[in-house]
């Protein structure tokens, strides 16, 4: 005779391992959502926070659009930016000839951190081609250029500094409600030229966000080596 209760209870058991098992399913797949909802907020924070990719085609059409809509100053923080001075020059000086402040803090020839620049781009077969310190010199003499031909008006100063740099910056307006910035950051693979890594802007919406990058600038400023450009 089939024992009734014991085929009850074996169905209760095994509904409700089923119930376990579906509740089970439905809270990880709750969790694994839940996680992947977080990644992708902690993702969208950090692309705010490193601005927003740009096109490499599109760069130097809106670092121009920067340049020429600047009120009062242009910060430069690089190790030669002798594609800014290249491509812009003229709009820095139009800047200066209106009583703006250019300064600009390119990366010591002479320190540890231009050396290891210089083998991480150039050596190759143990040699080193000189590419970085002849645009150093070019971007000196573009230096120099700006600073005479802007006759006495506005600021030009440009500094030396010895960090390992990382990216590049163009800060726009730093003291005001026109602030903005252009992050060019160098990829970490040898025999790379900065300028070809990845490049961002933050927009004057997102002033918050470009003040710690003020404040390392100014700090590196402070303690620069400061070139006569007469």
């Amino acid at each position: 005779m089939v024992d009734l209760n014991w085929i009850g209870l074996a169905a209760g058991i095994g509904f409700g391992i089923m119930g376990l098992a579906a509740y089970l399913k439905t809270n990880l797949e709750g969790r694994q959502r839940e996680r992947e909802k977080q990644k992708l907020v902690e993702e969208l924070i950090e692309t705010i926070k490193r601005g927003q990719l740009i096109k490499f085609e599109e760069v130097v059409p809106i670092q121009k659009r920067m340049i020429q809509n600047a009120k009062r100053n242009i910060w430069i923080f690089s190790i030669n930016s002798l594609g800014l001075f290249h491509e812009h020059m003229e709009d820095f000086i139009s800047l200066t000839k209106r009583g703006g402040t250019l300064k600009i803090l390119l990366l010591d020839l002479e320190s540890i951190s231009f050396k290891e620049r210089e083998k991480k781009e150039e050596k190759i077969n143990g040699k080193i081609s000189g590419r970085l310190r002849a645009e150093y010199m070019a971007s000196l003499a573009y230096c120099r250029d700006i600073f005479n031909f802007s006759k006495g008006d506005g600021v030009v100063e440009l500094k030396l500094h010895k960090e390992n740099l990382k990216e590049a910056l163009l800060i726009i307006d730093a003291d005001t409600d026109n602030i903005n910035l252009h992050i060019n950051t160098y990829l970490a693979e040898e025999h790379t030229r900065g300028y070809i890594g990845k490049h961002r802007i933050i927009p004057k919406e997102n002033p918050d966000l470009i003040k710690p990058f003020i404040r390392n600038f100014e700090r590196l400023w402070d303690c620069a080596k400061k070139v006569d450009l007469q």
